[in-house]
Order: C-alpha cells, then sequence, then structure tokens
C-alpha cells in the first residue's frame, strides 16, 4: 500500500469520477419494490384504523355483556384472550407505524460507482474465531480480488482464535497477495467481543506504514464480497460528507429450498429497512458495510457494551450527528447455520445483543446523549423483549383458556357477535394487504402472514431474556453475554443426516423440542375439547328449549375455539411448534457448500453460484396464511347467517 496518512484523499481532491447506474427499466426489481414500498403506508394506515375499531368494540362488548349479566365464569377468560389479541397486536402495530410514517417518502437510493484509480484508502476487516478455515480462506481470497486499486485497500484478518493454521494460510496467501494481513489479540480471550477484536484491528492499521486509511470496511468471516463492492459503497460517502457509515444487505446463498426454518432475512432487507431508510433511521447490518475511519475515532472505537455493536455504533454515530445510509444492492453472500442447533444458537445470540443494548443508559460513551435519545435507542430492545414475552405468554394461556371449554367471546346480543365477526375480517382484510404488500416487495419470499412467522423460536428467546436479566440483577457478567460463533459457519452436524432415532433425539432432547410437541398436544387438546363443549352446549339447549339449530351451534363454536383469531392462534401454534419436528423427521437436503460455488481453479477465488443466489429457491410455502384466509372468510360469511 502506498505511504499515506489518514484523510490524505478527500472527496473533493479525488480523481476518482462518480457514476450513476439507475436502471431506467420501469419493470426492474428496483422499480417494482419502489412502488410496492410507496403503497404500504397506506395499506399499515388501514391496518392502524381497523385495529383501534375492532378491539374498541371488543372492549365495548365484554363491558355491555357485563351490565347485561350474561358474564358469569367466563367473564376472566374474555377478558384475558382480550389481552393477549391486544398483547399480540403491538409489535406488529410499531412496524405499521413504521411505514405510515414513511407516507409520500418512498425514495430510491440511487447506485454508484466510483471509476478511475484515484480512490480513497480502505482498510478491510474481516473478523474470525474459530470457525471453518476454508469459510475465512473464502471470504479473504474474495476481498483481495476485488476491483479496487491494490495499493489503496489493505485486507485485515483479526483472528481471536490465534488459529495456526489461519496464520499459515494468510501467509502463503500473502505471498501473491501483498496487501493482506493477519493479527490476533495474543491474549486469552474471556469475552470473544467482535467489538473488541474490531477494535484491534483500527489499531493494528494504525500500526502499519502509511497509518490507518480513511475508511474502514468490515466484512463478518462468512460473507463473500462482490468485485465491485467498495466501488458501489464508497462512492456513497464521498457524495454526501455527513454521511458517516454506508452499508448494504446480507444475502445468504446455503438456505434450504422452502425456507423451512424462516432464515430468510428478506422481512429486514427488503421491508424494514428501506423504510426506515425513507425516515433517515438506518442502522448499520453487521457486515458489509463501509464507515468512515474518521468517526469511529470520534466514537472513540466500536463500542463493546452490548454483543450488536453494529446496532451501538449506529445509535452514537447518528448522536454524533453523522448519517447512515442504506444501499440496496447485492454486494455480500454468506451462510446461515447449517443445522437447528446451530440456527437455534444464532437466535439466541441476536436476542441477547438485542436486549444487551439497554447497557447504552448506563454507558460512559451515551454521556452526550439526551434522555430522549437514550430511550429512543433502547425502545427496540424493551419492544423485542415485550414480544418475546407476550409471545410467550399466549402459548401457555390459550392451551389453558380453551381446555375448559368457557366462552372467551363476551357479547350481549346476536347483533353484536356478527357486527364482531365483519370488524374482525375487515382487521384481518387489512392485516393480509399489508402482508402481500411485505411479500411481494420481497420478490414473496415472505409469508403473507409472517408477523409470527419465527412464534416456535418465542421459548428459547424467552429462556435468554430470563437468564439475560439474571445475570444483570445478580451482576454475573453484567449482563452482558459472551459471543461465540453463532453456528453459521461450520460444517453441519454431521447427526442431522444420521438414522431418524438419531434425528429425533437431537431435536426434541438436545434442542428441547419436547416443549414444542407438548404445545402441539396441549393446543390440539385444548381446541377440540373446546369443540366438544360447544356441542354438549348445543345439545343442552336443544332439550331445554322448543329445537336448536344450525345457527345456535355456529354461535357456540364462534365463541370457543372457532372465533377465527382464536382459531389463528391455536392454528399457528401448531403449525409453528411441528417447524423444528419436522426438520428432524425430513430434514432439507442441502448440497456441500462447496457444490455451491463457483471456484477459479487458478486463483482459488469463489463466488456462489447462479442456482444458488435463485431467489425463487428459497420462496417459503404459504399454507398457513391460505388456511387463516379461507377460515376468516367462512367466518365472515357465517355472520350473515347466525
Amino acid at each position: 500500500m502506498s505511504q499515506m496518512k489518514r484523510g490524505e484523499v478527500r472527496p473533493s481532491e479525488a480523481s476518482a469520477r462518480i457514476v450513476h447506474l439507475d436502471d431506467p427499466n420501469e419493470k426492474s426489481r428496483a422499480c417494482e419494490q419502489l412502488r410496492f414500498l410507496d403503497r404500504m403506508p397506506k395499506s399499515a394506515l388501514f391496518c392502524i384504523l381497523s385495529n383501534w375499531i375492532y378491539f374498541a368494540y371488543r372492549f365495548m362488548c365484554i363491558l355491555s355483556a357485563k351490565n347485561a349479566g350474561v358474564l358469569g365464569r367466563e367473564t376472566i377468560s374474555a377478558w384475558v384472550f382480550l389481552a393477549i389479541e391486544m398483547g399480540n397486536a403491538i409489535t406488529p402495530g410499531l412496524t405499521h407505524l413504521l411505514a405510515f410514517s414513511a407516507m409520500g417518502k418512498a425514495k430510491r437510493q440511487h447506485l454508484l460507482r466510483l471509476l478511475g484509480d484515484q480512490v480513497p484508502t480502505v482498510d478491510v476487516l474481516i473478523t474470525y474465531c474459530g470457525e471453518g478455515l476454508d469459510v475465512v480462506m473464502d471470504t479473504a481470497r474474495a476481498a483481495c480480488a476485488i476491483d479496487y486499486p491494490k495499493d489503496r485497500y489493505r485486507v485485515i484478518i483479526l483472528d481471536d482464535s490465534a488459529s495456526p493454521d489461519l496464520e499459515e494460510s494468510i501467509g502463503e496467501l500473502s505471498s501473491r497477495q501483498k496487501n493482506i494481513y493477519y493479527t490476533t489479540r495474543k491474549a486469552k480471550v474471556v469475552t470473544h467481543s467482535k467489538a473488541a477484536n474490531l477494535n484491534h484491528g483500527l489499531q493494528f492499521v494504525t500500526d502499519l506504514p502509511g497509518g490507518p486509511s480513511e475508511f474502514v470496511a468490515v466484512l463478518d468471516v462468512d460473507m463473500i464480497p462482490v468485485p465491485h463492492w467498495l466501488r458501489a459503497l464508497v462512492p456513497h460517502l464521498l457524495a454526501d460528507p455527513k454521511l458517516g457509515l454506508a452499508n448494504p444487505p446480507q444475502h445468504l446463498y446455503n438456505i434450504p429450498d422452502g425456507d423451512p426454518l424462516g432464515q430468510s432475512m428478506d422481512l429486514l432487507f427488503d421491508v424494514l429497512e428501506p423504510l426506515k431508510s425513507c425516515v433517515d433511521s438506518s442502522w448499520c447490518t453487521g457486515s458489509g458495510f463501509v464507515v468512515r475511519r474518521s468517526a469511529l475515532d470520534q466514537l472513540g472505537g466500536v463500542p463493546t457494551e452490548s454483543i450488536n455493536e453494529d446496532i451501538l455504533t449506529s445509535i452514537y454515530l447518528t448522536a454524533a450527528g453523522w448519517k447512515i445510509a442504506y444501499v440496496p444492492e447485492a454486494m455480500q453472500w454468506g451462510l446461515v447455520p447449517s443445522s437447528l442447533a446451530g440456527h437455534l444458537k444464532q437466535h439466541r445470540r441476536w436476542c441477547a445483543g438485542i436486549v444487551s443494548t439497554a447497557a447504552i443508559l448506563w454507558s460512559p460513551r451515551a454521556q452526550n446523549l439526551t434522555t430522549g435519545e437514550k430511550y429512543g435507542a433502547v425502545f427496540p430492545a424493551i419492544a423485542f423483549a415485550f414480544s418475546v414475552t407476550v409471545s410467550m405468554l399466549s402459548l401457555i394461556a390459550i392451551p389453558l383458556l380453551l381446555l375448559p371449554g368457557h366462552p372467551i367471546i363476551a357479547f350481549s346480543t346476536p347483533q353484536q357477535l356478527r357486527l364482531l365477526l365483519r370488524l374482525g375480517f375487515l382487521k384481518f382484510c387489512a392485516t393480509f394487504l399489508y402482508g402481500f404488500l411485505c411479500s411481494r416487495a420481497a420478490a414473496y419470499h415472505l409469508k403473507i402472514l409472517d408477523e409470527l412467522a419465527q412464534v416456535w423460536t418465542a421459548p428459547f428467546q424467552f429462556v435468554t431474556l430470563v437468564r439475560f436479566f439474571l445475570s444483570a440483577i445478580t451482576g454475573n457478567g453484567n449482563g452482558v453475554p459472551r459471543f461465540t460463533p453463532s453456528g453459521s459457519a461450520p460444517p453441519a452436524d454431521l447427526r442431522v443426516s444420521g438414522p431418524l432415532p438419531t434425528r429425533l433425539k437431537v431435536a426434541l432432547w438436545d434442542c428441547a423440542a419436547a416443549v414444542h410437541l407438548a404445545t402441539i398436544l396441549s393446543c390440539a387438546t385444548a381446541a377440540l375439547n373446546s369443540c366438544r363443549v360447544s356441542l354438549i352446549s348445543q345439545q343442552n339447549a336443544d332439550l331445554n328449549a322448543n329445537g336448536s339449530t344450525l345457527q345456535d351451534l355456529a354461535r357456540e363454536l364462534l365463541v370457543r375455539a372457532a372465533y377465527p383469531y382464536a382459531f389463528a392462534f391455536w392454528s399457528l401454534y401448531i403449525t409453528q411448534a411441528w417447524v423444528p419436528i419436522s426438520y428432524a423427521i425430513w430434514p432439507p437436503a442441502v448440497p456441500p457448500r462447496e457444490k455451491l460455488l463457483v471456484r477459479d481453479p487458478t486463483t482459488k477465488v469463489a463466488y456462489p453460484s447462479a442456482e444458488a443466489r435463485d431467489p425463487a429457491r428459497v420462496r417459503p410455502v404459504q399454507y398457513y396464511s391460505f388456511m387463516v384466509t379461507l377460515f376468516h372468510c367462512g367466518a365472515f360469511l357465517l355472520s350473515w347467517y347466525i
């Protein structure tokens, strides 16, 4: 790398030329996504209004039934079920508010390219913590092969495992690629903190000839960058001197066909991040980003208070007056965990990382933040903890509510029940429309009713939350969990491909999916018993009156397990609890990682194949969405009959 000092290359001094690559084709993927994002705020407003109307009327019906004296021992059941409905509507409601706040602000992030050789200098940091050697070497080779002048960027491998094999492999690569370096902290690493490892890298490049570069780029160990990566991100920082960080989405190339575990992150990168970009609230996405070295120095390095260093970095950069840009262009391809255990481990780490951002309230770095900024920063942690807690409590409460067979819907007149069913259908239509727009914006990679698509992970996340808060209260680890590799990089667990008894043992015992089996049995038993009680009630009414009709039976069912939103809950819990068990019984066929890559036999540089990158391959099955849709439509039609 040429001799330089930090800040030597300035945007106004660089002779590189920035060009726009926007596709004028109105049928292009970017244009279609923008059109659907532009429609989401109106759909979100429809959701907000329909929710308010529905819940207000639900509340009024219970009060009306209570005042009319028609509520007995089922009073508690009616109130508890209303609380469950409202609790589960809060987190989607926050998403609707985000979408509504983007009303009229949908904008297309221009795709830029940096041309020429007189470009800013960049230090590319790749963190490693004991993941597969072949994985990190593929990332390192691809980083060395990007389309950027070799004397204007360096690749630094930050090894927190002090692996002799990795050091030797990087040494061999450096004999051909002079701009790659290897370093380790040379200490017993206790926290395995990615943030601390990155800070070590920032100090390491300071001591290299020429000092630190103007920009710092970060790659996760499994994220293979495309050749135009730096030329696509750096121009955004050059075009806006107030922009502190630019980051792309994370794309994944080893998701099994149909995405059985819901490992796709398209909801985040195709819906939420573009919406946040509309309201200038983009955050760092953790890998593939480029940040100004001066901005990091202003923060005193990468924040280490949480294992979610990307969120804290975003918070502190924004508080310091820097802007963050989300660039919706495929620039990196990574891996998802290749086993059920690895997937659960990743979710637990994400869960602990999100809630650990609450440490910002006591961080010395946050002294310059206002009280509003502090609590605004920890709001996602609060919302996430609330969502997980509500999901877990609902998993327990729904079977307990349905099992006795008491009515869970209160009303004083048949007319109230009819209107309640129609308002519920209106609310569902709003939810379905919003979900369809989200799914369409993500090229149908999302389930239409995706809001509760990860309920099956709630028990694991709830245990993680409890452990985190107990750790924070007792002072054991100060509430900051240790970081260990998520399991995305190592090879698949061999037990996944073993005989069926072994796979079931791994899922039910080692991965605690026995809880999910119990959920299936409890929900099915409770729903069937609730329907049985409905039939008995109808028969008793037949004996005590001049005769009963199918209308009476329909009403008995609709105030119990067959109420549309009650059906949506217990059927969701059964189908979601079946996910890890079905994964063990019918494990997906995932080719070896090498078969998903196209490798240059000379340079050994590898990129995901076109088949591995095919978005149609991972489209999920929509059977739950359509099952619930048909049920809501049937209940709506019944409202004109009962």
